[in-house]
Parts: C-alpha cells; structure tokens; sequence
C-alpha cells in the first residue's frame, strides 16, 4: 500500500485513487533472466529509483507490471 497523497513542510503531492499489483524479487536481473528464458516481454531495461530496483514487465491483455527488488527495509518476514 502506498498513499495517494501527503503534505510535509508545504511540499505536498497527490495521485489518483488506483490499485496496481507489484511483483518483489531478491535479485531482479536473476529474475528477469530467469522470465526471458520463459518468454516474458519487459518494456523497458532494470532502472535505479529511489525505493529499489525495477522494471516493468508486460502482461498480455492487461497491461503492465512493476518488477522490482527493494533498497529499502520489508515490512514482513517469512
């Protein structure tokens, strides 16, 4: 979950209200590797973002999908 809008230090921003599906890897250029070998498409390579790692993966007939490894502490443990 992420929020849709916040305001700190007069410096705020907003989007509109969605829902988006996010995939998680350990290690995205092992991951996407491993889905190109299987056929997946990706629109665009692996780019360094301020949260993680990611790239965004097609899905036929529904779009696009963030792949990414994270650079920042999971909010779960397995």
């Amino acid at each position: 979950m992420h929020l849709t809008s916040h305001d700190e230090g007069g410096e705020g921003w907003s989007t509109d209200q969605h829902h988006e599906i996010t995939l998680m890897c350990d290690d995205i250029e092992k991951t996407v590797a491993e889905l190109q070998a299987k056929g997946a498409e990706f629109i665009r390579g692996i780019k360094a973002e301020g949260f993680g790692l990611t790239t965004v993966l097609k899905v036929p007939g529904a779009g696009e999908m963030l792949l990414y490894q994270p650079q920042h502490p999971r909010a779960f443990r397995l």
